[in-house]
């Protein structure tokens, strides 16, 4: 599947109009469906997330300050270890319904200065929305999307001793291709290709966030590829989870940087008949950890 076919096949509805401004409805959704869907595949996502904690809880640090970025409902990490060392714990999502996941942690470990943030990790999110009205009235939503810049994340500049990326680096530039389709609705074959390298350029920039850090240690999960699946079919669709650079940009960076460990399994996200009765849907998971 080429990049135009796979941003086209996105699992969004299209709606006509302009995006209203909408500034979290988007990520508290995504949060519910999250918290949803893994009330129906537990079962299945449960090596996913023991996979996950293990990787965090091996390759973790003792660590006085630390970033969880896309903490989420704290499914696929075991806080206990990082609360043991650790002096301030910051979460960030942009989902503000996660509160009450976190302020389960907060309860239990009063000696830890606990930071709920509720923002988004891109930085850029609402300011590439706010513009897509304008570019749509003035018929130039393909230049505007190739124009688009996303800088070094806020967060990157902050002094954590440990930064834990928690499997978003997939995730976010999906909610900025649900909100140009919202805007747009049909796309053409230049929009879509423009809609794919912004889609990656959050990736890089939230890759190289990662790497920029102080941190002296950073754990990072994501996903790789994308697997449809038929139970009566041997052959798999493939779709990517890294666009554009992204790819390549955390191979060769992977390469060059002092790893620490690294590794991979699938996650079964969503399986056949219990999500869909016509397929199934599969996810490659890696982790990296480097100082």
């Amino acid at each position: 599947m080429n990049p135009i076919q796979y941003v086209r096949s996105g699992a969004y509805r299209v709606g006509m109009g302009i995006l209203t401004a909408l500034r979290n409805r988007d990520f508290i959704e995504m949060g519910r469906g999250i918290e949803a869907r893994y009330a129906r595949c537990a079962e299945w996502w449960a090596p996913h997330l023991r996979y996950s904690r293990d990787f965090i809880r091996a390759n973790g640090v003792p660590a006085k300050k630390v970033a969880v970025l896309g903490a989420g409902r704290l499914l696929d990490i075991d806080l206990s270890q990082i609360l043991s060392s650790c002096q301030e714990l910051h979460l960030f999502d942009a989902d503000p319904t996660c509160r009450a996941a976190w302020r389960a942690v907060v309860a239990d470990h009063p000696q830890v200065r606990i930071y709920p943030r509720i923002e988004d990790v891109t930085d850029v999110m609402q300011r590439w929305s706010s513009g897509l009205a304008g570019a749509l009235r003035s018929n130039s939503l393909e230049k505007y999307l190739l124009a688009l810049s996303a800088g070094v994340p806020s967060w990157s500049l902050e002094d954590f001793d440990l930064i834990i990326s928690l499997n978003i680096a997939g995730q976010i530039p999906l909610y900025w291709r649900d909100r140009v389709a919202k805007a747009k609705g049909q796309l053409n074959d230049g929009e879509y290709r423009a809609l794919y390298e912004s889609m990656g350029r959050l990736q890089i920039a939230h890759i190289e966030g990662l790497w920029s850090s102080k941190a002296r240690r950073t754990v990072a999960i994501f996903d790789t590829e994308y697997y449809i699946y038929e139970s009566s079919r041997s052959e798999w669709e493939v779709e990517v989870a890294l666009f554009g650079a992204a790819g390549e940009l955390l191979k060769q960076g992977c390469a060059e940087r002092a790893l620490i460990n690294r590794d991979s399994w699938l996650w079964h996200l969503a399986p056949q008949y219990i999500e869909h009765e016509d397929q199934g849907e599969i996810h490659r998971v890696e982790a990296c950890a480097w100082s």
